[in-house]
């Protein structure tokens, strides 16, 4: 049974953060779908999933929702990533034989490098599928947004003021509710034009709002599901990589990075002009090492090892060969789907530039 919330205190007061509300900032728009803002929404999702939804639940807030308890999920996986890295490496000092220890170091890098490369390839890969689709459809699912709600007042009268919250979303995190207000508000009609242009539905229709959502919806779907499978298929590409032998430059770059070494009475300036300098350069030595050994683990990774035969030599190829078609074949089911939905429906779409009488 639902049952209607009113507030009984008047006095409840709603306001803005001034410095928000300078900005006009305090509803809820779409974001550019820029590499500044994803780095921004999910920096900001994943500092409240550590130090703000946590709390809030266990406090039994009133305002804690499922939003949270899934941007929470992030924590276990960079847990538990930093537990695997820390496993794989800090036992290996312990090892009484030299040549155990040496062996044991290396393969414990290799598999702190398959978390990271694992994490990078799963983050970076969708746009393989979600960029086709976009300009193929019209529709980007990861098109941003800021939602911004009112919190319920915890107390009555003067203390009750509201302040409004902000939430990292998309447009598209719902198929059969996905954002029309927003679309309708900060783009306009003209995205639902572009977008029936692209599926074959038309130009100049008299509501392609009402004609686009079906596909819309069935885009959303179709997008989703090929997003996590190729997904899961680059992450698993990028921990064969990290198997490969071809990482030692890379590790040997990091062991010998440059250090600052402190000087008898030398100034705080000195030290930090120096730390700068061994830093931009360690930066630059490290990150040329890393992309020349990531090429050529994907050279490896592609040929096999020449001492093996059969499926263990060629086990690499038919992965990457099987990662590819995955991405290629489920972007183009998607595109093809939509537009074959297009044609369909394009042909029980009446010519509405012309007079037509309904009996």
């Amino acid at each position: 049974m639902i049952k209607a919330v009113s507030l009984a205190d008047k006095n409840v007061m709603f306001e803005a953060k001034p410095e928000k509300e300078e900005k006009g900032e305090m509803e809820s728009r779409i974001l550019p779908n820029t590499l500044k803002t994803r780095v921004r929404q999910k920096y900001q999702k994943t500092t409240n999933a550590f130090l703000q939804y946590p709390v809030k639940g266990l406090k039994g807030d009133v305002n804690s929702d499922f939003y949270e308890f899934l941007a929470m999920g992030i924590i276990p996986y960079l847990v538990g990533s930093g537990m695997f890295m820390g496993l794989f490496n800090l036992v290996n000092k312990h090892l009484s034989n030299p040549k155990s220890r040496v062996l044991a170091g290396i393969n414990g890098k290799k598999m702190a490098l398959g978390v990271v490369l694992y994490g990078l390839m799963k983050t970076l890969s969708p746009d393989l599928v979600t960029r086709p689709v976009y300009w193929g459809t019209g529709v980007d699912i990861e098109l941003p947004i800021e939602h911004v709600y009112y919190p319920l007042p915890k107390e009555p009268g003067e203390a009750a003021r509201i302040i409004p919250q902000v939430q990292q979303r998309k447009v598209y995190d719902s198929r059969e509710f996905f954002r029309k207000d927003l679309i309708q508000k900060d783009i306009g009609v003209p995205y639902y034009d572009n977008i029936a242009k692209k599926l074959g539905l038309g130009e100049d229709l008299n509501d392609s709002v009402t004609e686009t959502t079906p596909i819309i919806q069935n885009i959303i779907s179709t997008t989703k599901t090929a997003k996590s499978l190729s997904s899961y298929a680059w992450a698993g590409l990028g921990v064969g990589l990290a198997a490969q032998d071809t990482w030692e430059d890379f590790f040997t770059s990091i062991s010998n990075r440059k250090r600052h070494i402190a000087k008898p009475g030398e100034g705080f300036g000195t030290k930090m002009a120096s730390r700068m300098k061994n830093f931009g350069s360690n930066t630059a030595d490290i990150s040329k090492t890393f992309i020349k050994s990531f090429g050529k683990s994907f050279k490896t990774l592609w040929t096999g090892d020449p001492g093996k035969s059969g499926f263990m030599k060629h086990a690499g190829k038919a992965w990457m060969i099987f990662t590819a078609a995955l991405t290629i074949g489920s972007t183009a089911n998607v595109i093809y789907k939509a537009k074959h939905m297009g044609k369909l429906a394009n042909k029980d779409i009446m010519d509405k530039s012309k007079e037509s009488t309904v009996i």
